[in-house]
């Protein structure tokens, strides 16, 4: 492999911040750019297990804009960078529309949108303060940013995407495209990547769920979060210089059909 090619791989010495890093997508980013010999530092609101002396994890709420910058500060005190930023944190809740109270809409979009938010604004400023060199943010949309899911898929135990979620990701995308346009001028590249539906051992499903999610789906499968590691690093790369603004949807097809 010649030196150019080996770029693209490269993450050493390279600072790099995931939120919802104990989540199902998360800790699997976590891992994956520690392999590739990145400091990682994680926030999430649970205790992460992941042993690696490159990796620092943070428990708070992505919601508290207090606790983001004091975080955002202590890394760029430490390392005097951040190279990438992945806000993958989000949650979703499960209760039917018509049972659903105000507070879990709140929740759903103070940790999803406002979280999210809070992470760019927080960094951007102080990017300027620092007047750092350039960094690469990821947004973690959603397929049901885009589309409705399709609720004939779904059994009486299946636990129904809702309605709250999907508009949060509708507007994350959204905002990927706000935010990149508007700092791309002091070289923050903002992107975001979509997932379908992504499953690991941790997360089950029923079988039938499984069966069905999967015929809408040209790949005939959901994803697992290794599914989604090249979008992530073509848009962390420091080699990948004209994408600004984008999502990139990652579904195995299920929204070109």
């Amino acid at each position: 492999m010649n030196s150019k090619a080996n770029k693209f791989l490269n993450f050493k010495n390279m600072v790099v911040l995931i939120t919802g890093s104990n989540g199902i997508i998360g800790k699997e980013l976590c891992k994956l750019y520690l392999d590739l010999g990145a400091d990682v530092f994680g926030i999430d609101n649970k205790k992460n297990s992941l042993k690696n002396i490159n990796y620092t994890h943070f428990v708070g709420d992505v919601s508290d804009e207090k606790f983001i910058i004091k975080k955002l500060a202590y890394i760029i005190k430490k390392k005097s960078k951040i190279n990438v930023i992945l806000n993958s944190a989000a949650i979703s809740i499960f209760t039917h529309f018509e049972k659903r109270t105000k507070k879990e809409i709140l929740k759903t979009l103070d940790v999803n949108l406002i979280g999210t938010l809070n992470v760019i604004k927080s960094y951007v400023k102080i990017h300027s303060q620092k007047k750092l060199k350039s960094c690469r943010i990821v947004n973690f949309g959603s397929i049901y940013g885009i589309k409705s899911p399709d609720f004939r898929i779904y059994g009486k135990n299946d636990r129904f995407n809702s309605e709250i979620y999907g508009a949060s990701k509708a507007s994350i995308i959204q905002m990927t495209k706000y935010f990149g346009v508007m700092y791309i001028k002091k070289n923050i590249f903002i992107n975001c990547i979509s997932p379908g539906g992504t499953i690991s051992e941790k997360n089950k499903i029923s079988k039938e769920f499984y069966k069905k999610y999967s015929s809408r789906t040209p790949i005939n499968r959901m994803a697992t979060p290794k599914d989604l590691f090249t979008a992530i690093i073509y848009l962390t790369n420091s080699e990948t210089k004209y994408t600004v603004g984008q999502n990139i949807i990652v579904d195995g097809g299920m929204t070109a059909w």
